[in-house]
């Protein structure tokens, strides 16, 4: 036997089959992945290479579940150091222990410190990364992003680009065996 159900009976079953799914999506998008559009010329030529009037930028593929995995040369979502909520994604030079020798500078080198990372945009000149700000709180890094979606002509894995070793020489220890842990 069939039950005829009102409209605001079904509205009502509608939005409680809706309600019991939010946890869930919200929990996979904090935990899991999310996708995120990104803005600005500081990643280019790897990301918003094609500047057109009517796209603003590139649809991001972000692992959340691997976000404390990555290592040099990849490319990461961080929240910036400098402006609350603003949220970057740069590419890691060096991680804990490293010495990064700055874009500008003296030619001094600085030791990345424990827990730390150092970033840069790709797009040295118009990046505003850890030349200015300094090494990043590794607690700062939110994703790894692992491929671009959008645009359909450049989609595909995220490439891991080593830093130049000119700038940058890397910890002689692993990462897990660095400073006594």
């Amino acid at each position: 036997m069939t039950q005829v159900l009102s409209l605001s009976e079904r509205s009502k079953r509608f939005f409680l089959d809706v309600a019991r799914w939010v946890p869930v999506v919200l929990a996979v998008q904090e935990y899991v992945g999310t996708v995120r559009q990104t803005e600005g010329r500081s990643m280019q030529p790897t990301m918003n290479s094609t500047r057109a009037w009517w796209r603003i930028g590139d649809l991001l593929l972000l692992d959340r579940w691997h976000a404390r995995s990555y290592e040099r040369g990849d490319v990461v979502e961080l929240l910036s150091p400098c402006e609350v909520g603003d949220v970057l994604i740069k590419r890691v030079i060096g991680v804990e222990g490293d010495l990064v020798r700055p874009r500008c500078g003296d030619g001094s080198l600085v030791r990345v410190p424990r827990g730390h990372v150092w970033v840069e945009g790709d797009n040295g000149p118009l990046s505003h990364d850890s030349n200015a700000f300094g090494c990043v709180p590794a607690g700062l890094v939110q994703s790894r992003v692992a491929a671009k979606i959008l645009p359909l002509s450049e989609a595909g894995a995220i490439e891991c680009r080593p830093p130049p070793r000119d700038r940058v020489i890397p910890s002689r220890y692993p990462r897990a065996m660095r400073y006594g842990d």
